[in-house]
C-alpha cells in the first residue's frame, strides 16, 4: 500500500512539473514597476525599465549580466510602458527599428551565424521588452520557420508567444515554435 501511494505521489509530482513547464497558465514574473515611483525600478525584475529611463537612443544594447550567458547581449527599445512588455506591443515603426538594430548589432558581434530570440512572458525574468542576441547554437535544427526579406514584415507576436530569428538564404528565417526561444542561442 505504501509503495502504491509513493508511486502515485511521484506520478503526481512529475505530471505537475510537466504541466508547469509545458503550458504554464500565467506569466512566471509579475511586474511591480511604477514609473511614477523610481524606487520601484530598483527591483531586479524592473531593472531594465530603470536602464531605459537613462537612455537617449530609441534602441540600446546591454551585455547580459548573467554569468551563465557570457555570449549574450540584449537589444532593448527605450520605449516602455507598465506591466510585462513585449516587442509585439510596440507600434510598427518601433518594432521595425528594434528588430533592425538587433540584426545589425548581432551581425557585428557574431558574424553570419547570429540569432535573435524573444521569450514569451511565461519564461521572462524582466518586465521590459528585450531581445536576446547571440550566436545560433550548432545543435539547433533549422527546420520550419518562414523567410522574410525585411524586419518590417516580421509577424507581430503576442506576449504569450516566443519568436526566434536567424539569417537564411539572404533573408531572415522567423520561427514561432517555442515559448522559451532563447534556448536556440549559445549561452
Amino acid at each position: 500500500m505504501a509503495r502504491r501511494v509513493g508511486l502515485g505521489l511521484l506520478l503526481l509530482l512529475v505530471a505537475s512539473a510537466f504541466w508547469a513547464v509545458a503550458d504554464p497558465p500565467f506569466p512566471i514574473v509579475g511586474c511591480p514597476c511604477d514609473h511614477a515611483e523610481p524606487a520601484s525600478l530598483d527591483t531586479r525584475v524592473c531593472s531594465l525599465c530603470r536602464t531605459a529611463e537613462k537612455e537617449s537612443e530609441p534602441v540600446y544594447f546591454l551585455k547580459d549580466i548573467s554569468p551563465s550567458k557570457p555570449n549574450r547581449y540584449l537589444a532593448l527599445p527605450k520605449h516602455h510602458g507598465s506591466g510585462l512588455q513585449a516587442v509585439g506591443d510596440l507600434d510598427a515603426d518601433e518594432r521595425e527599428a528594434v528588430w533592425t538594430a538587433a540584426i545589425r548589432r548581432a551581425e557585428e558581434l557574431f558574424g553570419p551565424r547570429w540569432g535573435l530570440a524573444h521569450n514569451s512572458y511565461f519564461f521572462r525574468t524582466q518586465c521590459h521588452a528585450h531581445i536576446h542576441m547571440g550566436p545560433l547554437s550548432p545543435e539547433v535544427e533549422d527546420v520550419g520557420g518562414t523567410l522574410y526579406a525585411s524586419p518590417r514584415d516580421f509577424p507581430v507576436t503576442e506576449a504569450s508567444q516566443g519568436i526566434w530569428i536567424h539569417p537564411k538564404d539572404g533573408r531572415y528565417c522567423v520561427h514561432l515554435d517555442r515559448d522559451l526561444a532563447e534556448v536556440v542561442l549559445i549561452r
